[in-house]
């Protein structure tokens, strides 16, 4: 499984809509006797290498059937791996021509090459993008995700691409009624790109009153409150805190509060969240690597931050989390600060062989090298 180019991917797209998770979800029917709530609530719960364990045999053994392919074009996808992803949903799409889901899933994926690709294809992905959304959304009418993905196309899109921000405006105000608490989320993603934080306050707010069940909604407005002017920790922790007593399983929530732990230099209230999170998720660790990162970031207590990272490093990390070459690089970094440079260029010299497409691993491994000949 590749990880190198995960976290860059998922800071350039994290605004976009939990789409896989909420599509398989979303999705009827078993493709074999596989226990297929299993499956889906591994997803949605975002446990991508626990799902990807009974997708993988599933796949082996049903490698004609278009619901296994649609599932392991999704591991793919969050894997970061999407011309394996594209060839699978392509194969579902064939097979199964008239599923909404699938071509959805392949306009999501040509979304997610679009952000890597060259100005050319960039073009030719785009088009596509379009062309497959309004597939999925002619094939099922009331489909909420389809109305999503051209909302967010429509927004982003230059107008010679048939970019329309009320166009975008509309399909979010439809979604709004299909699925209030996902319409307000897609209208709060759409105000965010505006700067409009007044209205997004209100419109996390909604999704919660919409549904006070929803994971994501909760996890929305707990993070509106964690950074930036409106910054509130008391209403983060509130809603963090909520998710939790909602799914204890997932890890997001507790990254949160790590996090906002962390900026407060509350230091035992940190150590005491990290452990119930390792308790109750034990193969995620990423609340380790947010608490290193944040310790990090803010100049505050190297050596810890520097165990967090150790601590991140111990296992597999989810395909949606730091990779290890991202871990190894801010490793090195926790070791410079504390002038320890020949184990800080041994850690970041690892981070790329294990990624060597690392860019700022680079110009941190040139600068430290630098100030190792002249010390």
């Amino acid at each position: 499984m590749s990880h190198g180019t995960s976290v860059g991917r998922r800071k350039i797209s994290g605004a976009l809509p939990k789409f896989l998770v909420v599509l398989v979800v979303l999705l009827s029917g078993a493709a074999a006797a596989v226990d297929k709530e299993s499956i889906e609530a591994l997803i949605e719960a975002e446990h991508w290498k626990r799902a990807r364990a009974l997708i993988e045999p599933l796949f082996r053994a049903n490698p004609g059937e278009p619901r296994a392919n649609f599932l392991m074009a999704c591991c793919y996808e969050a894997a970061g791996e999407y011309n394996r992803a594209l060839a699978l949903a392509e194969k579902a799409v064939a097979i199964e021509p008239k599923n909404a889901d699938y071509h959805l899933l392949l306009a999501f994926i040509c979304g997610r090459q679009a952000m890597r690709a060259g100005i050319l294809r960039q073009i030719g992905l785009a088009l596509r993008i379009r062309r497959e959304a309004e597939t999925a959304l002619g094939l099922n009418p009331n489909h909420v995700e389809a109305r999503i993905v051209l909302a967010e196309y429509f927004f982003r899109a230059p107008g010679i691409f048939g970019g329309d921000k009320n166009k975008a405006r509309a399909l979010a105000e439809e979604v709004v009624k299909l699925n209030p608490a996902l319409g307000y989320l897609e209208q709060a993603s759409l105000a965010r790109r505006e700067r409009k934080q007044d209205r997004m306050e209100d419109l996390y707010k909604k999704a919660v009153e919409a549904n006070a069940q929803s994971y994501r909604a909760l996890m929305a407005l707990a993070g509106f409150y964690s950074y930036g002017s409106q910054s509130n920790f008391d209403l983060a922790e509130k809603y963090a805190r909520e998710a939790i007593k909602l799914d204890p399983g997932r890890s997001g929530a507790y990254g949160l509060l790590a996090q906002n732990s962390a900026r407060q230099e509350r230091w035992q209230e940190l150590d005491d969240i990290l452990g119930q999170a390792e308790k109750n998720v034990p193969d995620n660790l990423n609340p380790y690597f947010q608490a290193g990162r944040t310790v990090l970031q803010d100049k505050k207590d190297p050596g810890r931050a520097e165990r967090y990272f150790r601590k991140y490093l111990t296992q597999e990390p989810e395909p949606t989390s730091a990779s290890p070459a991202q871990a190894y690089w801010r490793l090195g970094q926790a070791l410079e600060r504390q002038n320890r440079k020949a184990e800080a260029v041994e850690a970041i010299t690892t981070a790329l062989k294990l990624d060597p497409g690392l860019d700022s691993a680079k110009k941190d491994l040139k600068r430290l090298r630098s100030n190792v000949f002249l010390d």
